[in-house]
């Protein structure tokens, strides 16, 4: 089984920022990307539609953050912008980053129907016989 991670892009170009190594770190406001340290998974853009699957990357480790001066420092890495939701708000309390490395980018595809979980990932389940990413 392999992670589709979704990664919602209609604020600001996150998987391009990944893909060119610009954005080293995926967000979340949850630990909800725990179980995939050390693994490769598969990075899926929304918020334009389906899914597109558009590279892989190794999730390297997860990092709390619970203050907003370290975020501050974090967050060229994460490729936030500055005031946008995704940005440390008044009521935050903890930001999860996950280290990426090792982005391979793929000639993108809808992703598969699969197992879901939430708006955070779902389980792509390779086919015997195809190309793996």
């Amino acid at each position: 089984m392999l992670p589709i991670i979704f990664i919602n892009c209609a604020a600001a170009p996150f998987i391009d920022d990944i893909i060119y190594g610009h954005k080293t770190y995926e967000t979340r406001t949850r630990d909800t990307l725990r179980q995939f340290v050390g693994r490769r998974a598969l990075l899926a853009e929304t918020g334009n539609g389906r899914p597109v699957v558009r590279c892989s990357a190794v999730i390297t480790c997860a990092v709390p953050v619970d203050d907003r001066t370290t975020w501050r420092k974090m967050r060229r890495s994460t490729r936030v912008p500055s005031g946008s939701l995704y940005d440390w708000q008044p009521g935050t309390r903890r930001k999860w980053l996950y280290g990426l490395s090792g982005v391979i980018a793929c000639w993108p595809f809808v992703a598969p129907e699969g197992v879901r979980h939430g708006r955070v990932w779902m389980e792509y389940i390779e086919k015997e016989g195809a190309n793996n990413v």
